[in-house]
C-alpha cells in the first residue's frame, strides 16, 4: 500500500509517510536539477508523470514490492532498498532528522551519516528514473535485452550520486583503491543479473559498473555512448574488455596525479 501524497505536479508525484517529509523536499529539488540532463542523454523531450513511493519501514517496503507489485514473487535481494517496479521509484529510507538538523539512522541515537551519504539517498529516485528510461528505450521493455552492468553504471553516473568524488580527488582515490583491492576477479558480464552474482565477497559490480561508465564518459562523447547502449550487440561486446580498460585508465590518472603533486612538493621545498 502506498503512503500519503506529499508532493504532486504534472511531472512528479511523491508518496511518503509524514516522518520522511524532510527528505521529500530535498528529493524534489534534486530531481528537477537532474531531470533535463537525463532526458537529453536519452534524446527525449518529455516523460510521463513519475511516481516516487517512500517507506520508513523496511518490511513494509519489501511487502509492497513482493506482494503488491510482484504478485508474491520474493526475488528481492536482502540488500535492496530501492526498485523501479511498474515504472515507479520504490524506496526504503531508514533515516531520521534530529532536532539539530543532523541525519541519523532510524532507531539509533549514535550512528549519524555524512552529508555525502545522505545525498546518495536523495539521488536514488533519479537513479531509478534512469533505469526506467533505459528499460523502455534501450531494452525495449524486455529483460532479455537489458545489459545490467551498463544500466547500473549509467544510473549511478547520470544520477550524480557520486559527484562528491569528482569534487575531492583524495576521496575518489580512496574509493577507487578500496574497490580495486576488494575485487578478487571480474566475472563474465554478458547475461549477468542482480543478486549474489552481481555483488558478493569477490567483487561489487555496482561500484565496478559506476567506474566503468565513468571511464566511458571521460573518454567518449555522450552520443558515442548513446550509440552503444541502443545496440544490444555493441553493449555486450563492450563488456568483454571494459573493466580491464577502466582499471588501466584510472591507474594512469591516479599515477599521473601523484607525480604532479610530488613534483609540486619538490618545487616548494626548493
Amino acid at each position: 500500500m502506498k503512503e500519503k501524497v506529499q508532493y504532486e505536479d504534472d511531472k512528479l508525484k511523491v508518496c511518503a509517510p509524514a516522518s520522511l517529509i524532510f527528505i521529500v523536499n530535498d528529493m524534489v529539488k534534486y530531481f528537477y536539477e537532474h531531470y533535463e540532463k537525463v532526458l537529453n542523454f536519452f534524446h527525449l523531450k518529455s516523460y510521463s508523470q513519475y511516481c516516487i513511493n517512500l517507506f520508513d519501514d523496511k518490511e513494509k517496503f519489501r511487502s509492497f514490492i513482493i506482494n503488491d507489485l510482484r504478485n508474491g514473487n520474493n526475488n528481492l535481494p536482502d540488500y535492496a532498498v530501492g526498485t523501479y517496479d511498474k515504472g515507479m521509484c520504490n524506496q526504503f529510507v531508514g533515516l531520521r532528522k534530529d532536532d539539530k538538523g543532523v541525519y541519523k539512522i532510524k532507531n539509533n541515537n549514535i550512528e549519524y551519516i555524512s552529508l555525502d551519504a545522505y545525498m546518495r539517498r536523495v539521488a536514488t529516485p533519479v537513479h531509478e528514473f534512469v533505469h526506467i528510461i533505459y528499460f523502455d528505450n534501450c531494452a525495449h521493455n524486455n529483460n532479455k535485452f537489458r545489459v545490467v552492468w551498463l544500466d547500473e553504471g549509467l544510473a549511478q553516473n547520470l544520477s550524480g550520486e557520486y559527484d562528491y568524488l569528482e569534487k575531492d580527488f583524495s576521496k575518489f582515490i580512496e574509493f577507487y583503491s578500496d574497490i580495486k583491492n576488494n575485487t578478487k576477479y571480474i566475472p563474465k558480464l554478458e547475461g549477468i543479473k542482480h543478486g549474489n552474482k552481481f555483488k558478493n565477497d569477490d567483487y561489487d559490480l555496482y561500484k565496478l559498473s559506476y567506474l566503468a561508465v565513468k571511464y566511458l564518459f571521460d573518454t567518449m562523447t555522450k552520443d558515442e555512448i548513446y550509440d552503444i547502449i541502443m545496440d544490444y550487440q555493441k553493449s555486450n561486446e563492450l563488456g568483454e574488455y571494459i573493466m580491464n580498460d577502466m582499471f588501466k585508465y584510472l591507474d594512469n590518472i591516479i599515477n599521473d596525479e601523484g607525480k604532479r603533486l610530488n613534483g609540486e612538493q619538490i618545487s616548494m621545498r626548493k
